[in-house]
């Protein structure tokens, strides 16, 4: 009855900035898949998509595709991720506005880092291959605004509903 009660209080409070994006760090921490949303001419893409993250900004792979031709054409992205439903007390998930861009192998450090939070050695072990296959892709999300909405944020005096804009 109590989380019954909470979760129809209306709260509106917000948190400060530097704890919401530790908050959005964490939870994005705690999850591996996403759906990717692209769009060119007006013909959207949405696609399901593991990736890792450091910070605030996503990592993840992909083969040459439509994705990719989405993402050379207009690297304006949308990201939804969400932890598993079991109950109002649950609802956990993101909507994520950002710049999406394919590193390049030529940019060592960059590609070197992309290499290392994404922890490719593991589905390479799983796939039987030592090292990537040249048309594999990297892509790097740089997060410019999330929607957070996370019923537990009212357990500590919190609106569900968050909204991080990256300053500049």
């Amino acid at each position: 009855m109590a989380s019954e009660n909470l979760i129809r209080k209306r709260i509106t409070k917000e948190m400060p900035p530097d704890a919401l994006k530790k908050h959005i760090v964490e939870f994005l921490k705690t999850q591996n898949m996403c759906v990717l949303a692209t769009c060119i001419s007006n013909s959207p893409r949405a696609t399901p998509i593991e990736y890792y993250s450091k910070g605030m900004t996503l990592y993840m792979i992909a083969e040459e595709g439509k994705k990719l031709e989405n993402i050379r054409a207009n690297p304006q992205v949308s990201i939804g991720i969400f932890a598993p439903y079991n109950g109002w007390m649950s609802v956990r998930g993101v909507q994520i506005t950002g710049m999406a861009r394919i590193v390049s192998r030529k940019e060592k450090a960059e590609y070197n880092d992309w290499l290392s939070v994404y922890k490719w050695q593991r589905s390479a072990q799983e796939l039987g291959i030592k090292t990537l296959p040249e048309n594999v892709k990297a892509i790097r999300v740089d997060v410019l605004k999330v929607e957070l909405t996370d019923i537990s944020l009212k357990e500590k005096g919190y609106a569900a509903r968050q909204v991080l804009v990256k300053r500049n």
